[in-house]
């Protein structure tokens, strides 16, 4: 018995299906479908914004590579300018001791082309006692 009510059952979905194929087959006009076209400008555009950020994302990166550390050995204090600290803070700051080439070609320093201050700044960061240490897997200054 159980058998046939299975086979009933499948018989009544060949039916059905059946019956709907016409029903697909008779339609008047076909399904619309929009296709977004490109031009060969657009195209280049978004190929090219997409290198920028993944150019972007590299180098990111390649910076947070640069100030990480693990413990306050890995850290050295470096100058960001050419002048150091004899323009204040913003002249140093804290990097791996193993990603100096790597800072030096995002930092691009050049030869000094200005004129530097002649007194070295005192301040926290170029104090006598500032030393690099390890925060929070950043290399950072202490004073």
């Amino acid at each position: 018995m159980n058998k046939m009510i299975k086979n009933v059952f499948l018989l009544v979905c060949t039916v059905g299906i059946m019956c709907l194929i016409p029903v697909f087959l008779l339609h008047d006009s076909p399904i619309p479908v929009d296709i977004v076209r490109l031009d060969a400008q657009e195209l280049a555009a978004k190929k090219e914004a997409a290198a920028k950020a993944e150019k972007q994302a590299r180098s990111q990166a390649r910076v947070r590579k640069v100030y990480a550390c693990d413990v306050d050995e890995d850290c050295i204090i470096v100058e960001k300018d050419p002048c150091g600290c004899t323009i204040g803070p913003s002249g140093v700051t804290a990097i791996n001791v193993n990603h100096i080439l790597d800072f030096n070609s995002i930092n691009n320093q050049k030869s000094v082309t200005k004129t530097c201050p002649e007194k070295v700044s005192r301040e926290k960061e170029c104090s006598p006692t500032a030393h690099p240490v390890c925060k929070a897997k950043r290399c950072s200054i202490s004073y």
